[in-house]
């Protein structure tokens, strides 16, 4: 067994899952033992999306099961391309309270929204610098009243909208300073609802309130 021990805490390699999965890139726990984790396919080839032929962009669907290797891939569905229903580089997954999965994808610069079984809901965002427009698509949270918000990555700011796409406020620039972004990319939000954003090429992650304003910095 693999020991590491971080900043005062030990962790130990337990065992791992997997299955026709190819670069996953993030997961989210859905309701009772039901884990979705988000694959990217192919990424050979730099500044050159996945291969949209090859169908290997898909979300996986797995149950945990009561005891280490119980796992099992019990479904999987998208498709790499820019169709509805398709994806080609997707970064992250939020869930709501009926339990659809909101996926960014920033290269078609845009949110596709899935049942938990599968079927492709609607599509909502669009290339630009406006108001619900995005430059890289990446990180997404969603809060407590169903709102979602989405690391506008190239445009150096974070927006928030409603769960449907309607645009209720953002905040950022390109910058350094307290409340600027370099190319943010991943977001969470705590239990009272403040916002961490991971500013990437600031190497630093900065807290908010949900409103935008600036509380704190760290790293």
């Amino acid at each position: 067994m693999l020991t590491q021990t971080v900043a005062g805490r030990t962790f130990d390699y337990s065992y791992c899952i997997g299955g026709r999965m190819q670069t996953p890139a993030n997961i989210v726990m859905g309701s009772g033992d039901t884990m979705y984790v988000l694959c990217r396919g192919s990424e050979r080839t730099p500044n050159v999306p996945a291969n949209r032929a090859t169908g290997n962009v898909r979300v996986c669907v797995f149950t945990s099961g009561s005891t280490p290797g119980d796992e099992e891939l019990v479904a999987e569905f998208g498709h790499g391309g820019d169709s509805e229903g398709e994806m080609t580089w997707p970064v992250a997954i939020a869930l709501d309270s009926e339990e659809n999965l909101h996926i960014t994808d920033e290269w078609l610069n845009r949110i596709s929204v899935f049942s938990k079984d599968g079927k492709f809901l609607r599509v909502w965002g669009t290339s630009g610098d406006g108001d619900g427009e995005f430059n890289g698509a990446a990180g997404i949270a969603m809060d407590k009243q169903e709102n979602l918000y989405i690391v506008d990555s190239l445009n150096h700011r974070i927006q928030k909208l409603t769960k449907d796409g309607k645009f209720l406020a953002k905040w950022g620039k390109l910058g350094s300073g307290e409340g600027e972004f370099d190319s943010p990319w991943g977001i969470g939000l705590d239990g009272q609802g403040f916002v961490y954003v991971v500013d990437h090429c600031n190497h630093r992650v900065q807290k908010f309130t949900p409103k935008g304003e600036f509380v704190a910095k760290f790293g």
